[in-house]
């Protein structure tokens, strides 16, 4: 992914943040880089935030789930999963837990907002990464790093000229059974990849530098169609599916306007 990005930018945008991977390749080779990020899972936000002001508390939280975890595994995960708690480091807490020991790592909630994942089948999970929120810690105490959550386009109503922007938005199903896009209880419809097209030329128009990755859909590469927009085809593995003899490379694409 890194030799993707373009060699001179302003500001970095990322309206769909999720893990932010780019996020942290880019913060930890450029601190002082200014960054807008975003998401419209508020939880999500609010782990960060937690992380980024509080991760002695998150992880001592975390010991604690761990040590409840391992006297009976199955009983504890539904037990949390259908808590709710009220302070912010319990509810980062019990995000980091379930993603954690949940099926696959999936983040996934049904229509009332509520988390639905099954256990998964684990061992020994590593719940308590401590030297990872460490570090992630570090890296968010950048200055120069602002969280929102708020919709795509909401979020870029600062960009100018010469800013880079990541759409990373909820993957178009490759198949009938592979449509894992309830990333919050509002889902990634057709009219909002129609939007986020329509964006991107608009940004594009305006001398933004912009870089977006979706699953190899013909949806997708239509919208993509005109000469100004090179796609890329990239293969990776993908762990989430049902069935792990299906877990293996599949293809992707890049779409970049640079």
């Amino acid at each position: 992914m890194e030799n993707n990005y373009p060699e001179k930018f302003g500001t970095y945008f990322e309206p769909f943040l999720g893990g932010g991977a780019v996020m942290f390749n880019l913060l930890s080779k450029h601190p002082d880089m200014k960054c807008h990020v975003s998401d419209l899972n508020s939880d999500l936000i609010l782990a960060y935030l937690a992380i980024r002001d509080k991760v002695t508390e998150v992880i001592e939280s975390l010991e604690n789930h761990s040590k409840k975890y391992q006297k009976n595994q199955s009983q504890y995960y539904y037990h949390v999963r259908q808590s709710e708690p009220t302070s912010q480091i319990e509810k980062v807490s019990r995000l980091i837990f379930l993603n954690k020991t949940c099926f696959n790592g999936l983040y996934r909630v049904n229509s009332k907002g509520k988390f639905n994942v099954p256990l998964g089948r684990y061992t020994n999970p590593n719940i308590i990464n401590k030297e990872n929120l460490l570090t992630v810690s570090k890296i968010l105490q950048s200055s120069n790093l602002e969280f929102f959550c708020r919709d795509f386009e909401q979020s870029l109503h600062d960009i100018k000229k010469g800013d880079f922007v990541y759409f990373d938005p909820p993957y178009q199903p490759i198949s009938n059974t592979a449509n894992f896009t309830s990333y919050t209880n509002k889902n990634f419809t057709d009219d909002d990849l129609e939007r986020l097209g329509n964006l991107a030329n608009r940004l594009d128009s305006r001398g933004c530098k912009v870089m977006l990755s979706n699953s190899k859909s013909k949806k997708v590469e239509n919208l993509f169609s005109s000469s100004k927009w090179m796609i890329k085809e990239i293969q990776v593995n993908r762990t989430i599916n049902s069935n792990s003899k299906n877990r293996t490379g599949h293809s992707e694409i890049l779409v970049k306007n640079y």
